[in-house]
Formats: structure tokens, sequence, C-alpha cells
């Protein structure tokens, strides 16, 4: 067998599916050999971390796939994945042997994906989408005709910056009628 025929990039995407397949196994597994409130809290949220990334890898179902590109068009990237992987493994280290055995394959794991990612550019597509710009006002950002710098004057300092808005010229102050006094009664 030549070694320059083999598809790294697939084997990699073959050796996630499998991981995230087992651990969903682990997480089920913990979850009925513990029996506790808390087991199952930890192995029902890794078992979602676990989900997220089968979802991601397969880029399956497009209905959830459009749910993350509008809700969580972060996740899409390279770095996110990776840190849901660690997380994930993280989570896999609180469990027994087994879940310590599957942490240590997820990390090992998030490695062969980042030097194939870094040797393969070309052959996971799905990194080199866009991220939408969450600096706009659909996203929270500040609104359209918003324009000029924050305003970083004391006492606010280095705070939460203020927009100028340019939609309404500034006003002259108003005059308060002051209230008549005692004396000129």
């Amino acid at each position: 067998m030549d070694v320059s025929s083999v598809d790294v990039p697939a084997l990699t995407k073959g050796l996630s599916l499998c991981v995230g397949a087992l651990v969903l196994i682990c997480c089920i597994v913990f979850m009925a050999s513990e029996g506790s409130y808390l087991s199952m809290v930890v192995g029902l949220e890794t078992m979602i971390f676990g989900s997220m990334q089968l979802i991601l890898e397969t880029q399956a179902p497009e209905v959830v796939l459009d749910m993350i590109r509008t809700d969580l068009p972060m996740l899409l990237t390279a770095p996110a994945q990776a840190f849901l992987s660690v997380l994930t493994a993280l989570f896999l280290f609180a469990m027994n042997g087994f879940g310590i055995a599957m942490g240590v394959i997820v990390l090992l794991t998030v490695a062969a994906n980042a030097y194939v990612l870094s040797a393969y550019p070309d052959a996971m597509p799905q990194y080199t989408q866009q991220v939408p710009d969450i600096d706009t006002a659909e996203f929270g950002g500040p609104p359209v005709g918003v324009s000029g710098p924050p305003n970083m004057e004391p006492p606010y300092g280095n705070a939460a910056p203020s927009y100028h808005y340019n939609a309404q010229p500034p006003q002259a102050p108003v005059a308060v009628p002051q209230a008549p006094s005692t004396a000129d009664l």
C-alpha cells in the first residue's frame, strides 16, 4: 500500500465520527452505572456536547445546521469546535475509567484534526466559511447610521463605549423656570 494514496482527511473525519459515537456510549454507560442525579446531569450535558460535535462533523441535519448558522455562527470555526472538544474531554475526565480513556482519545482527535487542518486546508471546506459580523445591528451591535469613534471620555475611561448618533443635530439646552421664592411673595 502506497502511503501517498492514503486519504488522511477522510481517515480523520472517520475517526472523529467514531470518537463522537463512543462519547455518547460512554455517557450512557456512566449514567447507567452511577445512577445519581449528578451523574445524570454530567452525562446528559456531555451527550449534548458530543451530539453537537457529531452534527457539526457530519454537516447534517440541515435544519439544525441552519439554527447553528443563525444563532451560534462561531461554532462553525475550527477554534470553537476544538474548544467544544476540550470541554467535552474535561467532562469525560469526571467519569470513571472509560470516561478518562475517552477524554484522552478526544484530546488526541483534536490534535489530529488540527494537524489535518494545517496540512490539508482544502480538505475541510466547512472551516473556510465566513462567520457573519456580529457587530451589526442584527446581532445587537451599534445601529446603522451610527458613526464616529466611541466616547471614551472620563468618568468612564475605557469602559463600555457610547456611540454618537448623527440622526439629529444637538439641541440647545432648555431653560427650566425657577419656582418663586418666599421672599418674592
